[in-house]
Order: structure tokens, then C-alpha cells, then sequence
């Protein structure tokens, strides 16, 4: 599993070991729910920003992506990277239940890197509860309502949120 955060800034190198550029943005699409592409930021100055495709991502490391060497000059050659363009980033929105509590701030997006698909978003509370159990990883489905700035979760949804583990308290045994 990777954090978006941790794909952005990324060096893109091609297979046989060239230097492509570095992460820009990751082109996730929330309602296909997984990642369509990267746009890759060029080192040269003469060179415009390129649309990878996921599929023509080889691999992940800790520092370093691997593509297979096409690079896209325009997302309307892929619709589906079109779309991703076009929809709505949610990071920093509100999180609220369906009664009007609120959850927290999505502050990052969780993928697979294996298959692209995205396995939930973190969310982050107050700092409190943050440092004592961890941030919340929600996953969102087809009844979370997107608006202008939050995300709505229905009772089901919200009350099946699961929280990452960590925090001091799991860091520390106090829940045992």
C-alpha cells in the first residue's frame, strides 16, 4: 500500500534506466475507484508535462517509478484519463456522518500499487486523537455523498470506518 503523498515528488525513470521526469500529480478517479495515471513533470524546460497510463507503470520502490517508456502528451488519447482530470480532488474536505457529527479531514489517499485501486482515504481528527490512535482510514462507497467541501456518509459507512493501525496507543499496549 502507498499514500499518494508519498507517489508525488517521486523520479520516473524508463525501463532501460533513463531519467523521465518526477511525479507531478496522481490522476485518481474516486468513482472507478482506483488510479488512472501520473502526470509527470519533465526536468527540461522545453518539455511540457506527460499523462502516463497506469497500466504502463512497471513499478513502485521506495524512491524510484518505473515506466515502461510511452508517455502521453494528451489525456483525451484515454478518456478515462480525461475524466480523471475533470473530477474533483477531495483532499481537505470535511468528513461528516450522515446525523451531522463530523469525522475528520481527508488528508491523503491510500492505493494498491499492484492494481491501482483505491483502498481508502486517510482521515485525519482532532490532534488528540490522531496521536493516540492513529489517523482513520475510510473507505468510501457508492452512498457517500460529495459536495462542495465535505464527504456525507450514511450510518452504515461511517460506522464501519476502520482505523490505521498505529498511534500511541498501539504503540504502547495501552489498549490491552
Amino acid at each position: 500500500m502507498k499514500r499518494i503523498s508519498d507517489i508525488v515528488g517521486m523520479a520516473v525513470v524508463n525501463s532501460e534506466g533513463n531519467p523521465m521526469g518526477e511525479v507531478d500529480r496522481v490522476l485518481c478517479s474516486r468513482i472507478r475507484g482506483r488510479v488512472m495515471g501520473i502526470i509527470l513533470k519533465r526536468k527540461k524546460i522545453s518539455r511540457n508535462n506527460a499523462i502516463v497510463h497506469y497500466k504502463d507503470i512497471l513499478s513502485f520502490g521506495d524512491d524510484l517509478l518505473i515506466i515502461n517508456g510511452r508517455l502521453l502528451s494528451q489525456p483525451s488519447n484515454i478518456p478515462e484519463i480525461d475524466h480523471a482530470l475533470e473530477e474533483e480532488d477531495i483532499m481537505g474536505y470535511s468528513v461528516l456522518t450522515a446525523e451531522g457529527r463530523e469525522i475528520g479531514e481527508v488528508r491523503d489517499t491510500v492505493i494498491n500499487e499492484a492494481s491501482g485501486n483505491i483502498e481508502g482515504y486517510l482521515v485525519a481528527g482532532d490532534l488528540y486523537e490522531d496521536l493516540m490512535k492513529g489517523r482513520k482510514v475510510l473507505k468510501l462507497d457508492k452512498s457517500a455523498i460529495v459536495g462542495n467541501g465535505s464527504v456525507i456518509l450514511d450510518g452504515n459507512e461511517a460506522a464501519d470506518r476502520s482505523q490505521k493501525p498505529g498511534g500511541l496507543e498501539n504503540l504502547l499496549k495501552l489498549n490491552e
